[in-house]
């Protein structure tokens, strides 16, 4: 199956399912005045998109860039004209990217983090319980969501003991300066 077929059927499938959601909640698809997406081609495809679909049933229906999805955008470019904004970034980008970078470095990281758990847990710092002490990984933040700004920032706070070891191993084991060099400048 082609990309251009599969994409016509993605889009097909997203068609059903926003008019089975209507439909459910008897909601008119008549009745639809404005449709707002991120900038995804197979949302606002003037000619083969999920918007050209709503315009075939609903004729009044007219298309709007998400304003929210705009403000996103600005806010992550304001953000990276604040110059120590942008190195606090830059180097918390760094740091996913060193200790994150192999599956042993990651398997690493998330046994040093379920280590401090387990001790946390039985010194009583933690409380234990259904959705609670999860091992997770750290997440990279991404330009089209602000929030996953705050999700990283968390993240590496929430496992920063951890980050903290895999980053003097590395500093002390591995194999390359670059390497070392890179994982000291962080500890």
């Amino acid at each position: 199956m082609d990309k251009v077929h599969v994409k016509d059927t993605i889009v097909a499938t997203l068609k059903e399912e926003i008019f089975f959601v209507l439909s459910h909640n008897n909601l008119d698809v008549q009745n639809i005045r404005g449709q707002g997406y991120d900038d995804a081609s197979n949302m606002r495809v003037e000619w083969n998109g999920l918007q050209a679909l709503f315009i075939n049933d609903c004729p009044y229906t007219y298309y709007v860039h998400c304003l929210a999805h705009q403000l996103q955008l600005a806010l992550i470019a304001a953000a990276k004209e604040i110059s120590d904004v942008h190195t606090f970034f830059q180097n918390l980008i760094f740091i996913i990217n060193i200790v994150s970078a192999s599956c042993k470095r990651n398997d690493e990281l998330q046994a040093f983090q379920a280590a401090t758990i387990q001790h946390l847990v039985n010194i009583g710092e933690i409380e234990t319980g259904k959705r609670v002490n999860q091992v997770c990984g750290l997440q990279r933040p991404g330009d089209s969501r602000w929030s996953s700004h705050f999700k990283s920032i968390y993240s590496l706070i929430k496992m920063c003991g951890a980050t903290c070891l895999v980053l003097k191993n590395i500093a002390l084991d591995r194999f390359t300066y670059s390497q070392r060099g890179d994982a000291g400048f962080f500890i």
